[in-house]
């Protein structure tokens, strides 16, 4: 039977090569080696499987650089590259080094003849993109192509350090700290920028960026100097941490007076990961209050804490126009201040505060830090106050027969229970309710004696 020709495997291994892996998977699984129906077929099918063999050995090979072919989940700048010059470099060691490809298949949780095959693999990628970088990277600058080739050359360094780095994102013991030193000395020996660079790639392993200045600090015995560390290579990092809280802090700043659900989050989000980052920077550096470093965390603080009770005070203002109260004839020109019972039950005032006073709940932590606490506490007593009043005097109106649309009250104080029970005044919400339920009751009881009369 006829196989595949030259010109149709050319083809198919560029169509196989640019699908991803899911899509590679189920062509595995839809093209099985076994069992072909004809030459034709088999030859796809172990094409296929050549290529997911290949990757499977590259991600084992490269492991220790995987993160930094895709862009940080938290969108904190770091040194990254395209998974395409990594795939076409890997293609030209894989040629060069063909006989150790089977030793990495043997791959496990310790050393052995696979770690080998993998170090010497990734010196043969960064030979890769230094003497054919036109054919691994064309598009790319000197200095780009220098970065990844250098990472490259790392690799077996970051293989072996990866395992400590758990061990001094927490609080190292001497000897932890001393092996952290130990590991920039000889990525430095390495190549000009290792030392920096190999925090880079231990940067791309962490997802809090802001616990990896407790690494930064510690890379030398001054490194937690402030004004020694802002002049190392290792200033990047700080730099990079303060650039994306300034981003954040922009964001907070455009967030508008009725935010949607997913607004809202991404607020929280965005107010926490600056939290976190100035409470760590607090912790790791004593920041000079005229520096550089020391003046954008000042008026990053100073903007952040003045947002937060700007939200506070939209959310007490949303509140109460929600829930409004009307000024109402009592006697004679006496008047008072009662809930306005015709108020609208739904619609984007209603979303609008429910949204507000869920993002500053959810807001306490941040709170705590940017010192808005005190501010945040006295908005929940005073719409707690409010609320329970409102609910309660609307009731009263339902109870006393004076509730114009009594269906239309009774959804109102359902609201005010809601408001209640986001801004976490459970007993008051729950109070609430109660009064609501036997007012429900009573009403439902009134209506069946009339119909029975």
């Amino acid at each position: 039977m006829a196989t595949l020709s030259e010109t149709q495997r050319s083809v198919l291994t560029g169509l196989i090569q640019r699908c991803g892996d899911a899509v590679l998977d189920g062509l595995r699984g839809g093209f099985p080696v076994e069992g072909a129906a004809d030459d034709r077929t088999a030859d796809l099918a172990r094409m296929i499987e050549d290529e997911w063999r290949g990757r499977r050995r590259r991600d084992i090979a490269l492991a220790p650089l995987a993160p930094m072919f895709a862009p940080r989940q938290d969108g904190v700048a770091g040194l990254t590259f395209p998974p395409g010059a990594r795939d076409r470099a890997w293609r030209v060691a894989a040629e060069r080094e063909a006989d150790l490809l089977p030793l990495l298949d043997g791959a496990g949780p310790t050393e052995g003849d696979w770690t080998t095959a993998a170090d010497r693999l990734c010196a043969a990628a960064a030979a890769a993109v230094r003497d054919r970088h036109g054919q691994v990277w064309p598009d790319a600058p000197r200095e780009a192509r220098e970065e990844l080739a250098g990472c490259f050359d790392l690799g077996p360094l970051a293989r072996r350090a990866l395992p400590r780095l758990p061990a001094w994102l927490e609080r190292p013991d001497d000897e932890q700290a001393a092996g952290l030193r130990l590991l920039i000395q000889d990525a430095n020996a390495v190549g000009e920028q290792g030392g920096r660079r190999i925090v880079d790639i231990l940067f791309a392993h962490v997802a809090d960026a802001e616990r990896m200045l407790r690494v930064v600090t510690r890379t030398s015995r001054s490194a937690g100097n402030e004004l020694v560390l802002s002049h190392s290579e290792m200033a990047v990092f700080v730099d990079r941490l303060l650039a994306s809280v300034t981003e954040r802090v922009a964001r907070l700043g455009a967030l508008g007076s009725a935010p949607g659900e997913a607004e809202a989050q991404a607020a929280v989000t965005d107010a926490e990961w600056c939290a976190a980052v100035l409470s760590e920077l607090d912790l790791t550096l004593q920041l000079r209050p005229d520096s550089p470093w020391g003046k954008t965390t000042r008026m990053a603080r100073v903007k952040l804490s003045g947002q937060l009770s700007g939200l506070m005070r939209s959310a007490g203002a949303a509140a109460h126009a929600a829930l409004p109260m009307k000024r109402q004839t009592l006697a004679g020109r006496m008047t008072r201040m009662a809930p306005w019972l015709e108020a609208p039950t739904e619609g984007e005032p209603i979303e609008a505060a429910a949204a507000l006073l869920g993002l500053v709940t959810a807001l306490r932590g941040p709170a705590v830090v940017f010192g808005s606490e005190s501010d945040r506490q006295r908005l929940n007593a005073e719409l707690t106050d409010y609320l329970t009043i409102w609910a309660n005097e609307a009731l009263d109106s339902v109870a006393d027969g004076e509730a114009p649309d009594v269906d239309r009250a009774l959804r109102l104080v359902g609201i005010a229970a809601r408001y209640l029970t986001l801004i976490e005044a459970l007993e008051a919400a729950r109070t609430v309710r109660r009064r609501a339920a036997t007012a429900e009751t009573a009403r439902a009881t009134a209506g069946a004696a009339s119909r029975a009369l």
